[in-house]
């Protein structure tokens, strides 16, 4: 297992940390739209059930570290976690993260392939929408 987390202690004692409100609530957030249990996430990112739940509430905040398999894990950035960006989220649907799953495991050659039928794929759908539209 991975090292749990980075202990910090915020404010008075029991006073929870603004930040790790905001980021737990982003964890929670993409792991229920992917439809992970915290127990399925745990395992996949390798920290124990009870860590996870803590980081999601904002008790804890996890380390670097463990930050960067929580966004490996949900098909996001740490950036996206941390809020640092305001893109769309855009590994959030199941279909999509497993799809990049298997992207990942393909070889080179085989990536560039899958990467020029989706453009061709974009390219075709522009051109049946200026079709409709005309």
């Amino acid at each position: 297992m991975l090292a749990d987390d980075s202990k910090r202690n915020f404010g008075t004692k029991g006073e929870k940390d603004p930040f790790a409100i905001e980021l737990g609530a982003r964890i929670k957030k993409l792991r229920e739209g992917l439809g992970l249990s915290q127990r399925a996430l745990a395992a996949r990112l390798g920290v124990s059930n009870a860590a996870l739940a803590q980081y999601e509430i904002g008790a804890r905040s996890p380390s670097n570290e463990v930050l960067l398999q929580i966004a490996r894990g949900l098909g996001t950035s740490v950036d996206q976690l941390l809020g640092a960006v305001d893109k769309p989220e855009i590994f959030v649907d199941k279909e999509i993260v497993e799809a990049f799953e298997q992207f990942s495991e393909l070889k080179p050659h085989d990536r560039r392939v899958v990467i020029e039928l989706i453009k061709i794929l974009h390219k075709l759908s522009k051109q049946a929408d200026v079709r409709i539209m005309q």
